[in-house]
C-alpha cells in the first residue's frame, strides 16, 4: 500500500474513534447518500497498480428505485484511468434492517495510455446491519467494458452519527481487484 493509503486509513480511524463516544442508534438502510473513498487498483493484465479518488452517490427516486452513479479518477506511474458512470436500481426489504437490491448502470472507462471503452455493470447485493452501528454490505457485479470483468465485493460502514460513517470496502475481480476506504453522508 502507498503512504498515502495509510495516512487516509489512520485519519478515517482516528475520527471514527473521536466521534464513537456518540454513537446513536443505527440510521437505517438508505439509497439517499454521497461517498467519497481514496481507491487503490490492482489491473491483472497490464500489471497496473493505480490509485486515486471515487466520489459516488444514490438517490431514491420512489420506495423500491433509486437512481445511483460514480466518478472516479485513479492513476499510477505508467497506468491510469477515469470512470463514469450511471444507473438505475431496485431494492427490496430483507429482514427488519437490511435490504437486497439489483442494479443496471452504464459505464465509461477512459484510460490514459491505452484504449477507452464503455459497457454496462449489471450488480446484485445485500446490505444490512450486524450491530447497531456496523453496515455490511456483499455485493456480485460484472462489468462489460474492456474485457469484462466480475467481482465480488463486500464492505463494512461504520456510522459514528446517523448522517456520517467511514467506509471500507473490498472488490476481488476477475481481472481487476480493489480496497477503497471513505466517508459517507446520508441526506
Amino acid at each position: 500500500m502507498t503512504n498515502s493509503f495509510k495516512k487516509i486509513s489512520l485519519l478515517l480511524a482516528a475520527a471514527g474513534l473521536t466521534f464513537s463516544a456518540g454513537t446513536m442508534a443505527a440510521p437505517g438502510i438508505s439509497y439517499n447518500y454521497a461517498a467519497l473513498q481514496f481507491v487503490d487498483q490492482d489491473v491483472d493484465n497490464y500489471d497496473c497498480n493505480q490509485d486515486g479518488l471515487r466520489l459516488s452517490g444514490s438517490l431514491e427516486l420512489n420506495d423500491d428505485f433509486f437512481a445511483l452513479g460514480s466518478l472516479s479518477d485513479v492513476s499510477g506511474g505508467r497506468c491510469g484511468s477515469q470512470t463514469i458512470s450511471a444507473g438505475i436500481g431496485y431494492h427490496a426489504l430483507f429482514g427488519a434492517d437490511s435490504s437486497m437490491y439489483g442494479a443496471l448502470s452504464f459505464e465509461n472507462v477512459s484510460v490514459d495510455h491505452g484504449e477507452s471503452d464503455s459497457g454496462l455493470v449489471v450488480a446484485g447485493g445485500v446490505r444490512g446491519f450486524i450491530n447497531n452501528n456496523v453496515e455490511a454490505k456483499v455485493e456480485l457485479s460484472h462489468h462489460t467494458a474492456h474485457d469484462g470483468n466480475t467481482v465480488l465485493g463486500g464492505g463494512l460502514a461504520y456510522w459514528f452519527s446517523s448522517q456520517f460513517s467511514v467506509t471500507g470496502d473490498v472488490g476481488i475481480g476477475s481481472e481487476a481487484s480493489e480496497i477503497a476506504l471513505g466517508v459517507r453522508m446520508n441526506f
